[in-house]
């Protein structure tokens, strides 16, 4: 039997490495065990990338590798390079130097190891941030390039890149994180500021990938950032203008006419180098998934009662929920679009069980299809909104759907905005599938009449008999947003409809709110309840216990909720929930070895997967039609 693994792995890069056995990493060159060291682990995931991304072959590279000057050692590299298969000093292509997380010493050694070699380039890589050099024989004798050559390839290559040409990437968190770092650094933006500037270069990005023409506009080459940087005249900066305009055109619901790019040419210049050469559209769903909710996170901390949904959650709500290519699906509280992205790729999963003839293409014309007719999600922070549609680009669209609005406007209204701003219907008694994860634990209240008003969550409630029901007066003080996005969401549902919700565990258990739980029975056929882990939305000091409520809209209104209802309570999830941004935990042997499925790939240590077998024997037995 398996023993659980007890701890995570440091925090950010190298959090997907593989841990072998305890104290040691999977080297990824050679397959055998190394010590687990912070600079260890930025070394893996470099490895990885320079054969994934840059195709260089495995058997031309070491590790460790002694570089003398002259008779005397100076050192070893940390990954050296080699133009063939023959590691000798003199057949030096590439020298690597690799730090620990956010060091920033290193450059010198890394050129202190090239001078004595011939090798024409070197790399610099933190982990959260890459500098790239060639070597001259006069000054500068190492001067800055955007990046070193994929195998095969020139410096003179560097930028002139074909969509073609384009790899996916193996790992984006550290790219991403590297651009935030470098802009933050060197523009002097603030935080808020600084991320808005990296959402325009994804849309650029994007917009670049998708266009009809052959080669890349979003990329730069060896002599325009030397032009750069010596105050030269570019086409460079000429060339992003014009895909900034290109992307004002097309997503018009996303950038203002008026908006202009606001970072400096040393920054923009930056930031192309590090996406240029892989592709964001053929990436794996995964890893833009932990990459792009990484990068929200860190910017967004629950300052307006916002929680993120880990992954996990994401998983199971749309897994249970099971919704298929003909539903209409909302989120109210949309965030960044965790919720939606994970229910496009399930009903793309179905789609592609269900239609092995469809051609790729015809696949993706499906999603596309379902994606703008059936998804709808609302938030009413205006970034986050922006943030969503970001998201939902770049799973192949589905963007319009999504609308900037306060979800618990009257009904009407609501509708209106969502009809003006091109996302579709947003009406009460449209949608087969609610599933959110509204914001809770604000300081504030509702207490607009007009709004109160739409809700019998909204009134005062009295004793009536062993239960509560609703009167004719608004509450004097108004109702937490939580409550009332309960009634929204029942509101959203046409009888018959699903809904999955996050609520803090208070709603379900505090005598005061006996009122909500009531409201809940008369409108919902509660078939699931799960209890999350403590520490699932532990944000900024604050760690609300909570659980999901799962339930079918009622025909009419009773108090009835005769069928059984599938309790679970959640204890793993898969990630350590004390340090929070800490990466998976992964299953152990006897001897603390990782264990692995059938195809290679590490377990990692969750109980969702049995919660959702059993779930699926509970749904057969009590015949849920979903």
């Amino acid at each position: 039997m398996a023993n659980k693994a007890s701890a995570a792995a440091e925090a950010g890069i190298g959090a997907d490495v593989v841990v072998s056995k305890p104290g040691y990493l999977e080297d990824y060159l050679t397959g055998e065990p190394v010590l687990d060291r912070p600079e260890e682990r930025v070394r893996q995931v470099h490895l990885r990338r320079l054969v994934e991304e840059y195709g260089y072959p495995k058997r031309h590279m070491r590790t460790e590798f002694e570089i003398r000057k002259g008779s005397k050692l100076i050192g070893p590299a940390d990954i050296a390079i080699f133009h063939s298969d023959v590691h000798e000093q003199s057949n030096l292509y590439i020298v690597v130097e690799n730090k620990r997380q956010d060091s920033k010493d290193g450059v010198d050694q890394l050129t202190s190891y090239m001078s004595p070699t011939k090798a024409p380039f070197g790399v610099w890589f933190n982990g959260t941030s890459t500098k790239c050099f060639s070597s001259h024989t006069e000054a500068p004798y190492f001067r800055r390039i955007p990046d070193i050559p994929k195998y095969g390839q020139t410096l003179a290559e560097v930028g002139r890149y074909k969509k073609s040409d384009l790899e996916p990437a193996t790992e984006l968190r550290s790219i991403f994180e590297s651009v935030h770092n470098y802009i933050f650094a060197n523009q002097g933006l603030l935080k808020d500021a600084t991320f808005k500037e990296i959402l325009k270069l994804l849309f650029l990005k994007l917009a670049d990938e998708k266009s009809a023409k052959a080669e890349c506009d979003f990329s730069i080459t060896d002599d325009e950032l030397t032009n750069l940087i010596e105050g030269k005249n570019t086409s460079f900066t000429a060339r992003i203008a014009k895909l900034f305009s290109r992307v004002k055109n097309e997503y018009r619901d996303v950038f203002d006419s008026s908006e202009e790019i606001r970072l400096n040419d040393d920054c923009l210049a930056y930031a192309v180098s590090a996406l240029q050469k892989i592709s964001l559209t053929r990436t794996e769903a995964d890893i833009k998934g932990v990459a792009f909710q990484t990068f929200v996170g860190a910017y967004q901390r629950g300052d307006r009662g916002e929680f993120f949904t880990p992954a996990p959650i994401l998983q199971m709500c749309i897994k249970m929920l099971n919704p298929r290519d003909d539903e209409f699906i909302i989120d109210p509280a949309c965030g960044s679009g965790g919720f939606l992205v994970e229910a496009l790729r399930h009903v793309m999963s179905r789609i592609t069980t269900a239609r092995p003839d469809m051609t790729e293409g015809e696949r993706r014309d499906a999603g596309l299809r379902y994606a703008r007719t059936y998804l709808r999600g609302i938030d009413f922070n205006p970034d986050l909104a922006k943030v969503a549609k970001m998201y939902m680009v770049l799973y192949d669209d589905g963007h319009t759907g999504i609308v900037n609005a306060d979800s618990l406007l009257p009904s009407s209204r609501l509708n209106t905005q969502a009809l003006s701003s091109g996302a579709g219907e947003i009406r009460d008694g449209l949608f087969d599938v609610v599933v959110t994860n509204p914001p809770f634990g604000t300081k504030g209240k509702i207490t607009s009449k007009e709004k109160l008003s739409e809700y019998l969550l909204g009134r005062n409630w009295t004793k009536q008999g062993d239960r509560f029901v609703p009167s004719s007066k608004l509450r004097p003080g108004g109702q937490t947003p939580e409550i009332l996005f309960i009634e929204r969401c029942v509101q959203l549902l046409h009888p018959g409809g699903r809904l999955a919700l996050v609520l803090p565990d208070g709603i379900l258990t505090n005598t005061s709110l006996r009122y909500v739980r009531d409201y809940i029975v008369d409108h919902l056929q509660i078939f699931a309840v799960v209890s999350l882990p403590d520490g699932t939305f532990r944000q900024s000091g604050v760690n609300p216990k909570t659980s999901v409520i799962f339930g079918i809209k009622k025909e009419k209104q009773d108090d009835s909720n005769e069928d059984r209802v599938f309790m679970a309570e959640l204890d793993r999830i898969g990630y350590d929930l004390i340090k929070k941004t800490a990466p998976l935990l992964f299953l152990r042997g006897e001897e603390g070895d990782v264990l692995r499925d059938g195809s290679g790939r590490p377990m990692i240590d969750t109980e969702i997967p049995q919660l959702l077998k059993e779930f699926e024997r509970f749904k057969v037995s009590e015949g849920l039609p979903f």
